[in-house]
């Protein structure tokens, strides 16, 4: 391995680690009405722009990897310091996606997938089928040898069309489920071993004639959860709080291009708030089989300090009915595919 293929491949892998070290920026509304150019210039960031105006020139493409990770469960919890007070209050909220499942994120990602074909072939590039792709040895050692698809976690499941897994530095999104330092720890093995199939990126190119590649990856949150009792002074507070705002968000949505030895990634500059019509309702989880607990204002869970400590937690469904689900969604992402395309052609 080259040191220039090292370090390319390097910086590809830390923008993927990323998200798991860094402090979650605020989410940032989809803009509505959408204007692509607009979204592409405020939403957007690149990193490298070197292989964007090879794409120029080259006008073929390939997309070796496009996957998705569909969080299915998440939770949140809060408590207060106990300083100078007789007891300590805590709170938990759980939440659960329920409506849809691996079916429908299946057939949503493949619908995408060929939406963002159908885009990029809107921009003048010849895009290679899988059948092209299926013919390159490089192609079939890296999927064979890679994260086999789907991925299914405890809190996500990470799908992606027929035929592709997640291979290179896109290894790592196997373990963006996990949260904080676990994620960083559990992601080094795979880092390294991305790292090192990176490299045969450039032989791949040159087994489908000199294509670029086009990698993508997504996130998509069902809820936005807060402790309200982060930092040094909210733990002081009597009480402690945690709230829920339920609609989909997408964490992050990245596109990586490949052009020879180099790379570059465009990514959202934030996470972003998505159509809340997806969702028909928010529920209390049934407490047993066949008990359907009625519609609740989900909010603020609190529980206040009293003379000796006190817990209270609360579980709750989401529910998403699957034709408007795909729907809202399709058009969401859609439009985020057109904000890094446009993006990519701006930088050429």
């Amino acid at each position: 391995m080259s040191p220039r293929s090292f370090a390319i491949a390097a910086v590809l892998c830390g923008s993927l680690l990323q998200p798991a070290l860094a402090k979650d920026p605020a989410a940032l509304p989809l803009p509505d009405p959408f204007d692509v150019a607009s979204a592409a210039a405020s939403l957007v960031e690149v990193s490298g722009v070197k292989a964007l105006k090879d794409i120029k020139g080259n006008r073929r493409v390939a997309v070796p990897q496009f996957s998705i990770e569909f969080v299915t469960q998440d939770s949140v919890s809060s408590e207060t310091s106990g300083f100078a007070a007789a007891g300590r209050a805590s709170v938990s909220g759980y939440y659960r996606l329920t409506g849809v499942a691996e079916p429908e994120f299946q057939a949503l990602t493949e619908q995408l997938y060929a939406s963002f074909v159908q885009a990029l072939q809107a921009q003048g590039l010849e895009v290679l089928t899988p059948q092209q792709l299926a013919a390159s040895p490089t192609w079939a050692k890296l999927t064979a040898g890679g994260v086999q698809m789907p991925v299914r976690g405890e809190t996500s499941i990470t799908v992606a069309p027929p035929g592709m897994a997640l291979y290179g530095t896109h290894r790592m999104l196997a373990n963006t489920s996990k949260k904080g330092a676990l994620a960083a720890l559990a992601g080094f093995g795979a880092a390294v071993t991305g790292i090192s199939e990176s490299v045969e990126n450039v032989t791949l190119q040159k087994e489908l004639d000199g294509a670029a590649l086009v990698e993508v990856s997504m996130k998509l949150h069902f809820a936005q959860l807060k402790n309200e009792n982060r930092g040094f002074l909210s733990g002081l507070s009597n009480t402690a709080a945690v709230s829920a705002k339920l609609h989909p968000i997408l964490t992050h949505a990245r596109m990586t291009v490949m052009s020879g030895p180099e790379g570059s990634t465009l990514s959202t500059k934030a996470p972003l708030l998505l159509d809340p019509a997806a969702f028909t309702e928010v529920r209390k989880e049934a407490a047993t089989t066949g008990e359907i607990a009625g519609a609740v204002a989900v909010g603020l869970l609190r529980m206040a300090i009293g003379s000796k400590d006190s817990s209270s937690s609360e579980k709750y469904e989401v529910v998403a009915e699957p034709q408007r689900y795909r729907e809202r969604i399709a058009a969401n992402l859609a439009q985020t595919h057109a904000m890094l395309i446009a993006r990519m052609v701006s930088e050429q």
